[in-house]
């Protein structure tokens, strides 16, 4: 008895599912989510584009896909349909990995690979314009450099950005690109800050002011990353972009993977004289924390520092374009901290009592912010309220008081709302 169950068990086992292979299995993963930047000259520390690449690097990709740090993308699903351009892998997927693995990394048969993943972005539709870094810049600091770059707005007629995609010059120390525009007689000024020093750009950290007390109201034009093919506004919107307008182009270069070298990044974008919906960038904040009230202890692991409130009022204190007193429409969200920051989370407490989650990130990283499009737009209506909020750990040896400010060792709680009419 104990022979023929030990038999019948044996031949469950060799029926079993087999084991996945790198071309029916693996490849379509990883050319799907990884190959867009761990590729030759890029930003990742390493290849995986081909079978011998990811076999040698597989225990590697099988315990940070399981663990959640790659695909890079720190926001939690939330409670309001999901989110466009996610790249985070199903359970589903990473278990194909880490079976992969344990099965010893077969191969397979190149000539008959599995389907492919579909693209989280397949690029701008159309490339209206393009602005380039007027010089090329080498990365001054180790082993990360923000330096801002000045762009004139070539157009003379008012019109509308629908996508941005980014075209480094150095793909291998290009880590990401934050754009900001500044409108009016503020125009001028970046141009005096890029003139201060020899060097191209001027030197910035948390926003287009770099250690310069905020002077006047900037909007953020949006982020790019390597990997995407281009940052499409969702459903059809664009940003109104004036006549006479100045993109500050904030870069942040890493030399941890490669040495120092010039670069000449330049942006595309596509471009057009009218857009079914009007976005615009809204930044929610407590205006005290600006004024020097978000004290952040030294030796303290769990700050907290939230908000709650109506924002209708400081968007047009802060020269929102967007008709609010209606309500609006949340598109994507683009959460900003600094280096102390630990959590960041946005909410809406309803006026019926109720509350929805928007965008929680447990695990803030500075080093890898983006946006967050939300898979449908959430209405915030009259009556309803924001809540920011942001956890700091400042607890680190030789740690010093800290507080809102611009530079590396003062920190920023926003939440930009990409938002709608």
């Amino acid at each position: 008895m104990r022979f023929t169950v030990f038999a019948f068990a044996s031949f469950v086992a060799a029926c079993g599912p087999p084991a996945p292979t790198y071309h029916q299995d693996v490849r379509p993963i990883v050319e799907g989510r990884c190959v867009n930047c761990h590729v030759a000259g890029g930003i990742a520390p390493f290849v995986l584009d081909t079978y011998a690449a990811v076999k040698a690097m597989g225990p590697a990709v099988a315990d940070s896909t399981q663990k959640g740090r790659m695909p890079p993308w720190l926001a939690s699903p939330n409670e309001v349909g999901g989110w466009l351009k996610d790249p985070s892998l199903t359970a589903a997927q990473k278990d194909v990995l880490s079976k992969w693995v344990a099965a010893g990394m077969p191969e397979g048969d190149p000539k008959k690979p599995g389907g492919a993943l579909p693209p989280l972005s397949t690029g701008l539709p159309k490339v209206d314009l393009t602005l380039k870094m007027a010089e090329p810049y080498t990365p001054q600091k180790l082993p990360d450099d923000y330096r801002c770059f000045v762009l004139r707005w070539p157009m003379t007629t008012p019109s509308y950005v629908t996508g941005v995609n980014g075209v480094p010059g150095n793909a291998k120390i290009v880590h990401h690109v934050a754009l900001y525009l500044v409108e009016g007689a503020a125009a001028r000024y970046p141009p005096e800050w890029d003139a201060e020093d020899a060097l191209p750009g001027y030197e910035c950290f948390g926003g287009p002011f770099g250690n310069r007390p905020q002077q006047f109201p900037v909007k953020l034009l949006t982020a790019w990353l390597p990997g995407y093919q281009g940052q499409v506004f969702p459903r059809g919107g664009g940003v109104a972009i004036p006549p006479g307008a100045t993109v500050v182009l904030q870069m942040h270069y890493s030399s941890l993977e490669a040495a120092p070298s010039p670069d000449q990044t330049a942006m595309e974008f596509s471009v057009a004289d009218s857009v079914s919906r009007r976005l615009a960038y809204q930044p929610f904040l407590k205006f005290d924390w600006v004024a020097g009230q978000m004290p952040i202890p030294p030796n303290s692991n769990e700050v907290v520092h939230e908000h709650r409130a109506d924002p209708r009022p400081n968007f047009g204190l802060l020269g929102s374009p967007l008709d609010t007193k209606n309500g609006f429409n949340i598109e994507a969200v683009m959460f900003h901290m600094h280096t102390l920051g630990s959590r960041g989370e946005l909410w809406i407490h309803r006026a019926d009592k109720t509350k929805q989650q928007i965008l929680v990130l447990p695990r803030w990283d500075f080093h890898w912010q983006q946006e967050y499009q939300l898979a449908e737009p959430v209405r915030f209506n009259p009556g309803d309220e924001l809540r920011v909020r942001c956890v700091f750990d400042n607890s680190k040896p030789g740690s010093k008081p800290s507080n809102w400010g611009e530079n590396s060792d003062e920190e920023m709680c926003v939440a930009n709302l990409l938002s709608s009419e």
